[in-house]
């Protein structure tokens, strides 16, 4: 069975090294761009989520849309060059309290999705992040995926336990991505 909430949830990616001195460019996962500066205590998460290793943050800073952040133990290039493409996680009891009808992008990622009209849209794949609002993609089998904002008028109920959504899509936004191929 598919482990319904993971117990690791990532706050940024180490995407390149910086420098000579162990320094990680992180490109910041969290909605709060101050995220990184409220934890020293994180996990290296390797790519696969297999393993989960404690780590500190001794400092971050921002430079250019990502973090250059210094972990304790990693003092050099080539340490810091095995931490490619790991994340910085912290467990779910640290993570940020959300608001109401606030949801983990993971929680939502594998979420069936229903609509009033179609019925089963199929499985949420992503959820794309834009200045504007969030952006749900949807994937059923054999079909093209389906993209709808993530606002109110179309988000109707979240069940995290069902692992199901509800939507209302508005009119001609189904046909856009389920017409036929003529």
């Amino acid at each position: 069975m598919k482990q319904l909430f993971r117990h690791y949830l990532h706050i940024g990616q180490i995407v390149a090294v910086h420098g000579l001195r162990g320094e990680v460019k992180v490109k910041l996962l969290s909605s709060d761009p101050d995220r990184l500066d409220q934890v020293s205590d994180c996990y290296i998460s390797s790519p696969d989520e297999a393993t989960h290793q404690p780590a500190t943050i001794e400092k971050s800073r921002r430079q250019s849309g990502t973090f250059l952040v210094k972990l304790s133990g990693t003092d050099d290039r080539g340490a810091a060059e095995l931490l490619r493409g790991h994340f910085l996680s912290v467990k779910r009891e640290q993570a940020m309290q959300l608001e109401e009808d606030q949801y983990f992008v993971c929680d939502l990622i594998g979420c069936l999705v229903f609509d009033q009209s179609h019925g089963l849209l199929g499985e949420v794949l992503d959820i794309q992040g834009h200045q504007a609002q969030d952006t749900y993609v949807v994937r059923q089998t054999g079909k093209k995926d389906l993209l709808f904002p993530a606002i109110k008028s179309i988000l109707l109920s979240v069940d995290l336990k069902a692992r199901r959504i509800d939507v209302k899509l508005p009119d001609g936004l189904y046909e856009i991505y389920r017409s036929p191929v003529s």
